[in-house]
């Protein structure tokens, strides 16, 4: 069978990315839901783990997780696409609820999504800047995201 054809790792986006997108995310999900956010222990899983604590300050509602990047394509408050690209080898985290952030370069807007609701969708090969052929991405559609301000 043939490998999947994917963007290779950047360790300089990672380093120059992760963090903002880790500490915006966990500011919106604190400050407008009051969620409580740790880093995932597997560096390999989504990012972020949430949960709302009760009253007494004991996590009693089911914990889910978040995936969280910047888009650095994007600039300013609106998006400039009709979908939302997200690329198939992020389907390994349809396998638990997760959350998506993607937010614009600024780190001031983000576009967020639940798992459940783009697991159905199929892939479609799209060409971008950094893979010319092959590489698969599912396309969401806006009316199943929601653009929040940071």
């Amino acid at each position: 069978m043939k490998s999947p054809v994917r963007k290779e790792f950047s360790k300089q986006l990672f380093k120059k990315y992760d963090e903002l997108a880790r500490a915006a995310t966990k500011e919106h999900l604190k400050k407008e839901r009051g969620y409580n956010t740790v880093d995932h222990h597997d560096k390999y899983a989504q990012d972020l783990i949430a949960s709302k604590p009760d009253e007494w300050g004991i996590h009693l509602s089911d914990p889910f997780c978040v995936e969280c990047e910047v888009k650095t394509v994007w600039s300013g408050a609106k998006f400039p696409y009709d979908t939302v690209q997200l690329p198939e080898r992020k389907k390994k985290f349809f396998n638990k609820l997760t959350l998506f952030y993607i937010w614009n370069k600024e780190l001031t807007h983000a576009i967020t999504f639940w798992s459940e609701k783009v697991k159905h969708l199929t892939t479609v090969e799209v060409k971008n800047k950094y893979v010319k052929k092959g590489e698969r991405f599912f396309q969401i559609p806006l009316s199943l995201t929601t653009i929040i301000k940071k």
